[in-house]
């Protein structure tokens, strides 16, 4: 019977690893053209538990990157028992490789390679299992030393998804193999353009300008309060939302409840200000509207709301993660900015840094996520005062600078949009976006029209679409003006459009 040292030592913990699906694997790579470059994409040098199999690896790589001519064309060195041996010789590790005779064997470890997905799914569940025991050890880490439970928590959900999905700070690499597959996608944009598009707003003149709204994009829209930067921000939720798209939005200033009565009345042409207030003059046409809008949100659109009003950006960031691995995730949108405070007070009170670390999150998030997201802002006042000022002040748009609070939103933004109201001749209302930065493309100022009929903020190419060029003449005008003159004619409409699907009130407010 055993002493009771003996029963206390502890076993050493072997980290899981699969030797031979290893070995299979790397016998699939040497012997499978037709794979092999599918294989070693799939595959990092850290997947690979003994250190040797690592070094073959690498390898591998280097000759899978590699290319040479063939006739016109250029094309990938073949990984051979041969080419794999010259470049473990010339990289002088070959001793550390097993020498000649292991490869051989590795060349020679299988009948056949028609199982290869099946080895090289255990080869990465391996690494994934290992990564997060390393993880669990730096959360607990984590757990023991941090002062706010907060900080450790968001430490831990940030790795374990990055880990969930295949994101790792690997350090510095080769900018070869980032090269390779930037021209692999050019190639695939050339001849699929219509796959690299990213989401639609439905604004059409700016979505050719940004080719859509593309994941790890912060785009910041801004304006001064009451202008409808929130309508037109909801404008884009529910043209979104309609492709079929999930959507989630951070309202700290409107309740859910609030938001849905806009989607609604826009979505059925049931003016807002009769759903707030009971009286509904179409009675039962009104509410079979109503309903059928109902249906088509809960039916086909994927939309998230949370308007607790005190909520801070790792809190927005726990719950998108979330989001984005249960039901998937497209577009954020919070409003606004300015609303928020940050997980981490500063002591000295500066506002400005709280919002600098805000905005960086966000753009963070953005990256971490792959999905755009739009951050609604506030505009100094000084903007307003040089509206009304004109000309006489050097110009009335709205500019960079004029992003109240920080600096570090111009920064972190890859597109800044400004919605600017300014008085024609006649003193009628007109409205543009300005697209003041683009940090991919040209920026522009792109008409908008306030058509108090349907409420909504309209383009151009809606207009067009809809055979609404005879309300030229009333676009620019108040909405007040624009739904008297608009009452004697109903808007033609093009098959599948509805009259609301815009969100806003009487009047674009925020």
């Amino acid at each position: 019977m055993p002493d009771k040292r003996e029963q206390q030592t502890p076993r050493p913990i072997t980290m899981p690893n699969s030797v031979e699906a290893e070995q299979s694997i790397l016998c699939c790579i040497l012997r499978d053209a037709a794979f092999q470059s599918e294989m070693i994409a799939a595959l990092h040098k850290e997947d690979f538990y003994q250190t040797n199999h690592a070094t073959i690896f690498d390898a591998m790589k280097e000759i899978n990157l590699a290319t040479h001519r063939m006739g016109e064309e250029s094309v990938s060195n073949t990984v051979n028992i041969a080419s794999v041996i010259d470049c473990l010789r010339r990289n002088d590790k070959l001793a550390e490789a097993g020498d000649i005779e292991y490869i051989a064997r590795l060349n020679d470890f299988l009948p056949g390679t028609a199982n290869w997905r099946e080895y090289l799914d255990i080869v990465i569940r391996a690494s994934k299992m290992r990564s997060l025991i390393r993880i669990c050890g730096d959360v607990m880490q984590r757990a023991m030393s941090a002062q706010d439970a907060e900080e450790a928590i968001t430490y831990a959900e940030e790795e374990i998804f990055k880990l969930s999905q295949g994101g790792t700070n690997g350090g510095l690499v080769s900018l070869s193999e980032a090269t390779a597959q930037a021209l692999l996608q050019i190639n695939e944009r050339y001849r699929n353009p219509g796959h690299f598009v990213g989401i639609q707003t439905g604004f059409k003149r700016f979505d050719r300008l940004t080719n859509g709204l593309h994941g790890g994009e912060l785009i910041v829209l801004a304006a001064r309060p009451g202008v409808g930067k929130s309508a037109l921000a909801m404008n884009i939720v529910e043209h979104v939302a309609k492709q079929g798209k999930t959507v989630a939005v951070f309202s700290l200033e409107m309740s859910n409840q609030q938001l849905i009565e806009r989607m609604l009345s826009g979505m059925s042409g049931v003016p807002l200000e009769y759903i707030k207030s009971g009286q509904l003059p179409g009675k039962e046409s009104d509410i079979a509207k109503l309903h059928a809008a109902q249906n088509t949100i809960c039916s086909s659109m994927q939309l998230y709301g949370n308007d607790y009003a005190q909520i801070k950006p790792a809190e927005i960031a726990s719950q998108c993660r979330r989001l984005k691995t249960l039901k998937g995730l497209d577009l954020i949108v919070i409003d606004y900015i300015q609303l928020m405070s940050d997980n981490r007070e500063s002591k000295d009170g500066n506002r400005q840094q709280e919002v600098s670390n805000i905005s960086r999150s966000l753009k963070l998030l953005a990256k971490e996520l792959n999905v755009p997201v739009i951050a609604l802002s506030q505009l100094k006042r000084d903007a307003e005062i040089r509206n009304i000022k004109g000309k006489e002040s050097g110009g009335s748009e709205p500019v960079l600078s004029d992003l109240r609070e920080s600096g570090a939103i111009e920064q972190d933004a890859d597109i800044v949009l400004f919605i600017h109201k300014e008085k024609d001749g006649q003193g009628n209302n007109k409205y543009s976006l300005i697209v003041a930065k683009h940090r991919n493309g040209e920026t522009d100022t792109i008409p908008l029209y306030w058509v108090g009929k349907i409420v909504r903020f309209v383009d151009e190419d809606y207009l067009r679409r809809n055979g609404m060029g005879a309300y030229a003449e009333v676009q620019n005008k108040t909405p007040e003006q624009s739904e008297v003159e608009l009452s004697s004619e109903e808007p033609e409409f093009s098959e599948g459009e509805d009259e609301g699907s815009f969100i806003s009130d009487d009047k674009p407010q925020d």
